[in-house]
């Protein structure tokens, strides 16, 4: 049925073509999206790995994943990657940390758009994917379109938290956003092995309690630790599987897969294409409507709705005040705080190290003692700042992202609003929409340190080497010491740049994408209400044929509706 109503949909020009086809694609396909979804650092990848039983995704202690990874079934394994132009390309199991990390894949400067891994696990047949997605927080484009892109696609979702850590109220907020989409969720408690029995009861009890508290409804949470699990699967031993808890868990899986997931499917799919019908509903009523009324209404409709978009435009210029505001906060709050505080932890570490690297060169002479403690400065300081970007990046962007999330819906406010008021203008029926993907920008990211140490070069070479090494070598470490002063400095300021560019450039991408949604909405009302117009200026005679079509296109639309709402008792 389901199958038919697309097909038929696809006839209709007020539908949007390219998501109805993406759908279709997806039907086909009967592909049931099982999302790994949750906050960084919850030990999604290590889940995934213990579910398929295999180590197959990178894991780690810091956060990794940057790129959503798809494993499906296989009779043989195997990887590919899926670049943003469109390009596939085979790549060995064991290079996927090279596509899918932040430490592989920066910033996704390979421009990936998503890996797909198939592996012979029985319970991935009839079109099982496993979908494992970096954190939430995930702000720039190694993280872009990826949960968020996959969250309207969710059949079922897996929401990981972390056992050791009470749910937070973004984790909490992130859930209830889930719950838009997914027909099913299952919350795992992640890390038990890092509590005693009290604490673990005492956190599912918090846990079961908030999640119920906040969805207003039951979500079946399991206390598991993936860790253990993986690794009882990959060396065969049952009693550490059974003290995982992942035996409890991976039933229930199994039992929604085999005796409920066919209809959460369906109901995703229906949902959807439902949704796509319902706003090719609303254009053709919008301009039905402009057809019927007389011109003198019709124009002041016309000149209502332009004023409301005059106050769309004012409330959004208010917003844009505020995002700019609140990222000015992020970046004093959060990044220059942490870098500052890396900085002085790492010139701490380096003036207790100098000792020890002096007395090892000193043997070696002035020249090589002044040219090793350069190079060991640099090493230092480059390795240092690679491990706290990492880090960091994941801090600021889940900051980040919190921002957004506050003025996306602000945003989709005033979306909701205009359609609302152009419904209520013409007697016409609202459905709000779905919240959408956010795009995000790339790290221009880069290392600088000069050829040559300013403040050696002030010694001169030839009168360090003319010294006496009582005299010349303590010389070298104290220039040695500012040395390090002015090399983490230096490094601090272009880190510093670097983090102040790149959420600059998210926040107007993030603007300009949500300009563009409220533009793109605006002129869609505008048009349909135009078109009726034009053809009402024309005269009653050129309008009935057009008004003939509408009212064809438009029966259609509801019964393809209707038959989606039988389909659905």
């Amino acid at each position: 049925m389901l199958a038919k109503v697309m097909a038929d949909a696809a006839d209709l020009p007020s539908v949007s073509a390219p998501a109805l086809t993406a759908l279709r694609a997806r039907f086909s396909a009967h592909a049931f999206n099982l999302v790994v979804a949750g906050e960084f650092k919850r030990g999604k990848s290590t889940l995934v790995n213990a579910l398929v039983g295999a180590d197959l995704l990178p894991t780690g202690v810091v956060p990794l994943t940057s790129v959503v990874t798809l494993l499906r079934y296989g009779d043989v394994a195997a990887a590919s990657v899926i670049f943003e132009s469109g390009e596939t390309r085979s790549i060995p199991l064991e290079t996927l940390a090279d596509y899918v990390t932040e430490r592989g894949n920066p910033d996704n400067a390979k421009r990936v758009r998503e890996v797909v891994v198939a592996f012979p696990a029985t319970w991935l047949k009839n079109g099982i994917r496993l979908v494992d997605t970096p954190g939430v927080g995930s702000v720039h484009s190694n993280n872009s379109e990826v949960t968020s892109r996959y969250l309207p696609e969710a059949d079922a979702v897996i929401f990981v938290v972390s056992a050791d850590q009470p749910l937070s109220r973004n984790e909490l907020d992130f859930l209830a956003e889930i719950r838009r989409h997914a027909g099913k969720v299952f919350c795992l408690l992640n890390k038990i092995d890092y509590l005693s029995p009290a604490e673990r009861d005492e956190s599912m009890a918090f846990a079961t309690g908030a999640l119920r508290q906040v969805l207003a409804a039951d979500v079946p949470v399991f206390a598991v630790s993936a860790r253990l699990a993986l690794q009882a699967r990959s060396g065969g031993d049952a009693g550490q599987l059974e003290a995982s808890g992942l035996a409890p868990f991976d039933h229930a899986l199994q039992r929604f897969l085999q005796d409920e997931s066919g209809d959460v499917w369906l109901e995703s799919m229906r949902r959807q294409v439902s949704r796509l019908l319902a706003e090719s509903r609303l254009s053709l009523e919008l301009e039905q409507q402009a057809l019927s009324l007389p011109l003198a209404t019709l124009d002041a409709n016309l000149q209502a709705f332009a004023q409301k978009q005059r106050q769309t435009l004012q409330s959004q210029s208010d917003l844009d005040a505020l995002l700019e505001a609140d990222t000015r906060k992020l970046l004093s709050q959060h990044v220059e705080p942490d870098l500052d505080a890396f900085a002085q932890a790492l010139l701490i570490r380096i003036r207790g190290k100098l000792p020890t690297w002096y007395e090892e060169l000193r043997v070696k002479g002035a020249t090589k003692l002044q040219h090793g403690l350069e190079q060991r400065l640099v090493s230092e300081i480059r390795e240092g700042f690679d491990s706290w970007r990492i880090e960091e990046n994941a801090v600021a962007e889940q900051a980040f992202e919190r921002l957004c999330q506050r003025f996306l819906q602000g945003m989709h406010d005033l979306i909701d609003e205009l359609l609302r008021y152009s419904a209520d203008l013409f007697a016409i029926p609202f459905t709000a929409g779905v919240t959408e993907a956010l795009q995000r920008t790339s790290s221009g990211f880069y290392y600088k340190f000069w050829e040559e140490p300013p403040t050696m070069q002030l010694l001169g070479r030839s009168l360090v080497r003319l010294l006496p090494g009582m005299l010349g070598h303590p010389l070298i470490l104290r220039h040695a010491r500012r040395r390090a002063d002015e090399l983490v400095d230096m490094q601090s300021g272009r880190v510093r740049h670097d983090f102040e560019e790149r959420i600059r450039r998210s926040v107007q991408d993030f603007r300009r994408e949500m300009h563009g949604r409220i533009e793109a909405t605006a002129a869609g009302i505008a048009l349909a209400i135009e078109r009726g117009r034009e053809a009402r200026v024309r005269g009653m005679d050129k309008a009935m044929p057009r008004q003939q079509a509408l009212a064809s296109e438009l029966d259609r639309v509801k019964a393809l509706e209707a038959r989606l709402a039988l389909g659905a008792l």
